[in-house]
């Protein structure tokens, strides 16, 4: 609807007296006008909210260290300044962004702690699992979606449990959640899934217990999830973009409070600490003597 539409409303529902309103018809089309304007406002916070995540994830791409809201103005002509400023807010309350001076921000909160917001629908896995005394781990995406490029349209929840439960996780999620759920699936088998189905998909893989570490009431810790989603995508295990996992590395394990000790053990697990040193390397990232070198096992 039109801007001055909207302000002709405005001015004819100022208008209105309570002494106009005398009949039973007259409140009930008030309420009913009360009930659009309701649904108005809450789409419209979608809306916001939608351009606030878009416009987000585009500064975290595209600017690195300090910048001034200035440079994002000229960078964004397209939105109003007021929606680039609340875009900035949002990114420093939620710790991906730091507010350093008058108008400057930075990128480099390496002080910062991960952000997990586990969904409600896992919220609800964890507490099933936990109170039929299963050894579990939630990993992989659940933990790190807040620091993805592109959010995908579904999602690929891992979960890993002790090597024998497999079947009886597998059985009560989809029983008492009717939720998709895969045992120890190929790559090709999860593909095939999200071709038929458009609902997200749960992988669940059986694991020494060895490898349920690093966790907390069964939510992997930001270190446990790099390297679980890492292996998954680089050994072709799931269908997931390298790209993505490359920007997920980029936006972690620089800016965040990471312990390496702790990464870089659960990447011996794995086999893979060597690929990790090469990463970290990579990113300039400098390991003091105490970190190596580092046991293995």
């Amino acid at each position: 609807m039109a801007k001055i539409d909207l302000e002709n409303i405005k001015e004819r529902l100022k208008g209105i007296r309570i002494e106009d309103v005398d009949s039973e018809d007259s409140i009930r089309l008030i309420q009913d006008i009360k009930k659009e304007v309701s649904r108005i406002l809450k789409d419209t916070k979608k809306q916001e909210f939608k351009l606030e995540e878009k416009m987000g994830r585009g500064i975290l791409h595209h600017f690195k260290g300090s910048f001034n809201a200035e440079e994002l103005f000229d960078k964004y002509p397209e939105h109003s300044k007021e929606s680039i400023v609340k875009a900035l807010k949002k990114l420093v309350r939620q710790k991906k962004l730091e507010h350093i001076g008058w108008n400057l921000y930075s990128t480099h909160i390496k002080d910062s702690g991960p952000i997990i917001r586990l969904s409600e629908e896992m919220q609800e896995i964890q507490r099933l699992l936990n109170d039929n005394g299963i050894n579990f781990i939630i990993t992989g995406l659940d933990i790190l979606q807040e620091y993805m490029n592109l959010l995908p349209k579904r999602m690929l929840h891992l979960i890993y449990v002790v090597r024998g439960s497999g079947e009886f996780a597998k059985g009560l999620i989809e029983k008492r959640l009717k939720k998709i759920c895969m045992l120890n699936p190929s790559k090709r088998e999860v593909r095939n899934m999200l071709a038929h189905y458009i609902e997200d998909i749960i992988v669940i893989r059986e694991v020494g217990e060895s490898s349920i570490e690093y966790h907390k009431e069964g939510i992997a810790i930001t270190e446990k999830a790099i390297i679980d989603l890492y292996f998954e995508t680089t050994r072709k295990r799931i269908p997931f973009e390298e790209s993505e996992l490359a920007y997920i590395l980029k936006n972690t394990l620089p800016r965040l409070k990471i312990d390496y000790k702790k990464l870089l053990r659960a990447a011996s697990r794995r086999n893979i600490s060597s690929e990790f040193l090469r990463i970290l390397y990579a990113l300039n990232i400098k390991l003091s003597n105490d970190i190596l070198p580092y046991p293995k096992g």
